[in-house]
């Protein structure tokens, strides 16, 4: 009965900061868009600065890699000594930079760039925008089936997403639009990998992988669905509504999924992006497999040896 009420208070904590912050960045979206010319407009366009397009691969998209790469190890090999709360937690605190961090990609979409006109382009509907949700929710379920599920999906298949990004990003001209997609993946692959090392995922690909391909493609398909339902009504948006960047319109530049597409067509072109997904996932899985076998062998040598 304690362990419960203990559980309620928890969760009644995790649901008022969720509440809170949605309630201030709410405020503060009302804030802007009633007032053009007030405090956090003039806030936005104080951090509006261009410059030439980073090219991939160039000293900044290296420089963000590498920094990825110093995170994503530091998490992953030092995740008990690093971060000593629970999983939960953690994954709270990193939904709520991602609220913010979407939240000034969208007021300054909407203030600085778009003069007051929305881009649908930016929507959050992006395989990558899961992240923003998930996060949310995952630490207000119980423990469960579905809780272990969505977990494995963020573990498994998000940052996969996140690594397609870093690799082969979609620089800008403006500086902090490009600052923040790296941080914006880089945190998708860490936060994953902890995940993954803190689940212990890599015990049963069916249970953990293929559970998990079952969300994304209830991702895949919502997505899709929004393309063909909401385009009709997005013409005048600065950028075309693209989600998971299969729009059924619009030629895709994918180097793989994109060759597929212009051979075969829109639908294996989909079916081509799933099975990568699934691959991408899976090898994902095996990091996770083999990190198991490491820790379980560990644990032999150290008993041997008491």
């Amino acid at each position: 009965m304690e362990t419960e009420r203990h559980y309620k208070r928890i969760l009644h904590s995790r649901l008022l900061i969720i509440l809170l912050n949605l309630a201030a960045g709410g405020a503060l979206c009302l804030y802007t868009l009633l007032s053009p010319d007030g405090v956090a407009a003039q806030l936005l366009r104080l951090t509006h600065a261009t410059w030439s397009m980073p090219p991939k691969f160039g000293v900044f998209h290296i420089l963000s890699l590498v920094i990825c790469v110093a995170l994503c190890a530091s998490v992953f090999i030092f995740e008990k000594a690093i971060l000593k709360a629970d999983t939960d937690s953690v994954l709270l605190a990193v939904g709520l930079i991602f609220f913010w961090l979407e939240l000034y990609k969208q007021l300054y979409h909407l203030t600085v760039i778009g003069n007051g006109y929305y881009n649908f382009g930016i929507l959050p509907l992006q395989f990558c925008s899961y992240v923003l949700y998930l996060y949310l929710l995952i630490p207000l379920l119980k423990d469960s089936r579905i809780k272990s599920v969505l977990y494995s999906f963020c573990a498994l298949f998000l940052p996969v997403g996140g690594a397609v990004v870093l690799l082969y990003p979609l620089m800008y001209t403006e500086i902090s639009l490009s600052l923040h997609t790296m941080i914006w993946h880089t945190l998708m692959v860490a936060t994953g990998l902890f995940i993954l090392k803190r689940r212990g995922l890599g015990a049963c690909f069916k249970r953990e992988v293929l559970s998990a391909f079952v969300i994304f493609l209830f991702t895949l398909g919502t997505a899709l669905a929004a393309n063909v339902l909401l385009t009709p009504l997005t013409h005048n948006s600065t950028q075309p509504l693209n989600l998971f960047y299969l729009s059924p319109y619009i030629e895709n530049k994918y180097i793989i999924v994109g060759h597929v597409q212009r051979a075969f067509g829109w639908a294996p072109s989909v079916l081509c992006y799933s099975l990568l997904v699934l691959v991408g996932a899976s090898a994902v899985w095996l990091i996770g497999k083999i990190t198991r076998h490491f820790s379980n062998f560990t644990k032999a040598e150290d008993m041997d040896i008491d």
